[in-house]
Parts: structure tokens; C-alpha cells; sequence
């Protein structure tokens, strides 16, 4: 499992599905969703750092270059991340067996428990025990607060070796320890999509 799957866990986190588990009272409205988050790898936050490594490799580019590489990345004032829910979609969202297939599909060496706090909530601890990836605990959870709002947390404490200069020149690399926070809330926007990619 690769550190951005891991930091943005939280969208699949929840889909672990629970054998006791029934399926959300309430579904995602189908359309134009947009999602902000907030991650924390060892208390840096991921996002302040990923402008500022934006910035520093636009600075270091031509004119030409910069100018073709800011069209690709987009500007830094687009606010979260823009993502089609389709109404095939929006049923997985709710599905616990559904969710469960695409949490085996992509998080083959995890292993979560999830218990159902409420009719439109749902709350898991697992382990994963990749030796090339993430080894180590989680916990987090996922809310349907309305048709038109989600809400998801994801806390890990494990190990990972993280890319040399991920967290800047002044963070302490430690031994491979990590420590993830990530909070997430998702709102429908409108029922046109436009080009967003699928969720």
C-alpha cells in the first residue's frame, strides 16, 4: 500500500464491511460531491506541505515549463477534491458487502473489525502488516450526517518508511514511526458533474 493511499484511507476506510452491519438508513445524493481534508503524518500537515513542494518545483521551472506545469496541477485557489458519485455509486456507499470487495481489492494485507454505532455511522479498528507498505494499528470512522454530507476520520500509529524530504528539511526522520491523523468532509455540490472523475 502506497503512504497517499495510506494518508487518504479514510474514503475506503469504513469499507470493511460488518457481518452484523446493515446497510446505511441514509444514501449519498448522486452528483458533483467535493471533499477537504486535513491529514497529519507525524504532526506535519500534509497538505501545507504538498503547496509548498508545489511551489518550490514551480519556482524552480522556465517560464514555458511553468506555465505548462500549472495548467496540469491546476491553481492552488480550486478547494478540495472534486469527485462525480453516480447513483450506481451512491448504493455501494451504503452497501456493507460491496464495500467489503472493494476493501479486499485494495487493501489486501489489512485487517479491520467495524461495529455499527448508530443507523448512518459506522466505526473500525484494524492492523495492517505490509512489510512493504504500512505495519501497524488503526481506528477511525465514517458518518452519513446527511444526503448531501459525509464525515470520516482515520488514526493510524505503526511504521512506514517515509520518502526522504516528505515532511521538510527540518522534520525528524525518526526510525520509520508514523503517526497518521486524517479528517475528511464531503458535500454534494450539484447534480451536474461536469468533467469530475468518478468517486
Amino acid at each position: 500500500m502506497t503512504l497517499p493511499r495510506l494518508a487518504l484511507l479514510s474514503t475506503l476506510a469504513f469499507a470493511p464491511a460488518l457481518l452484523c452491519a446493515q446497510q446505511l438508513d441514509t444514501s449519498p445524493k448522486p452528483g458533483l460531491w467535493i471533499s477537504e481534508s486535513t491529514t497529519l503524518i507525524n504532526g506535519v500537515d500534509m497538505q501545507a506541505r504538498m503547496r509548498e513542494m508545489r511551489t518550490n518545483m514551480l519556482n524552480s521551472l522556465p517560464p514555458e515549463q511553468r506555465a505548462m506545469a500549472e495548467e496540469m496541477l491546476g491553481t492552488e485557489e480550486q478547494v478540495g477534491e472534486r469527485q462525480c458519485i453516480t447513483a450506481d455509486i451512491a448504493k455501494t456507499l451504503t452497501d456493507p458487502q460491496a464495500l467489503l470487495r472493494d476493501a479486499r481489492e485494495n487493501m489486501p494485507k489489512c485487517d479491520f473489525k467495524i461495529s455499527q454505532s448508530s443507523a448512518d455511522a459506522l466505526e473500525f479498528t484494524g492492523r495492517c502488516n505490509d512489510p512493504d507498505g504500512f505495519t501497524g494499528d488503526m481506528s477511525g470512522t465514517i458518518e452519513m450526517l446527511s444526503s448531501t454530507e459525509m464525515r470520516s476520520t482515520f488514526n493510524g500509529q505503526g511504521a512506514y518508511a517515509l520518502p526522504a524530504g516528505l515532511l521538510g528539511p527540518d522534520a525528524d526522520p525518526g526510525d520509520g514511526e508514523v503517526t497518521l491523523s486524517h479528517r475528511q468532509i464531503s458535500r454534494w455540490q450539484s447534480s451536474d458533474c461536469g468533467n469530475a472523475p468518478p468517486y
